[in-house]
């Protein structure tokens, strides 16, 4: 075996300047899948905001028992299309936002709210709505809905309005009353 003396070994200098070039690409390639990673605050905000609004749809979605012995068929139907939209989102979050023992406990909590409300829905689907018992309800820009039921009275072209019941997110609000017939014309 002969030994080649046309090769020559590399200065210092290169050997060092190959070795940061390469070091710092790695470290550059490690700090991009760093930032693609979220940061545990910014993952705790995000799970707080998700928790939130959640908690704030099912208070939306529940009815206490003089609010469900009032209720009229719309709002029944509503809160229960609510509280399928809102056993969907639970399901979806698992894992990320909620511990499984946390979804389960939602879930149940939910079925037992569907399971009254369909039995009073069935109940008002069976009876039967007087004449002067009108129902409106009001959509709000941010999805919320407004339920109104007025007792009416009417007169020639005048319709008065003897007293009604409001409805929002679960808070039911008396108004009228006592002859203080509101006029609402044709």
């Amino acid at each position: 075996m002969q030994h080649d003396e046309s090769r020559r070994p590399l200065p210092i200098w290169v050997a060092i300047l190959g070795v940061v070039i390469t070091l710092s690409l790695g470290l550059s390639v490690i700090k991009a899948d760093a930032a693609k990673v979220p940061s545990q605050q910014k993952l705790r905000t995000e799970k707080t905001y998700y928790i939130k609004k959640n908690k704030k749809m099912l208070r939306a979605a529940t009815l206490n028992k003089k609010g469900l012995s009032i209720a009229w068929k719309e709002v029944v139907s509503h809160k229960i299309k609510l509280l399928r939209h809102l056993k969907k989102t639970i399901a979806q979050e698992k894992g990320t936002v909620y511990t499984a023992k946390q979804a389960k406990s939602l879930t149940h909590k939910i079925n037992k709210l569907n399971k009254k409300y369909v039995a009073k829905l069935k109940k008002l689907r069976a009876q039967k709505v007087p004449a002067d018992i009108v129902h409106n309800y009001y959509r709000f820009p941010n999805g919320d809905i407004s339920f109104m039921q007025e007792k009416v009275k009417r007169v020639g072209n005048t319709t008065y309005i003897l007293h009604g019941i409001h409805e929002l997110n679960g808070v039911f609000h008396n108004f009228g009353g006592h002859g203080a017939g509101f006029t609402v014309g044709r």
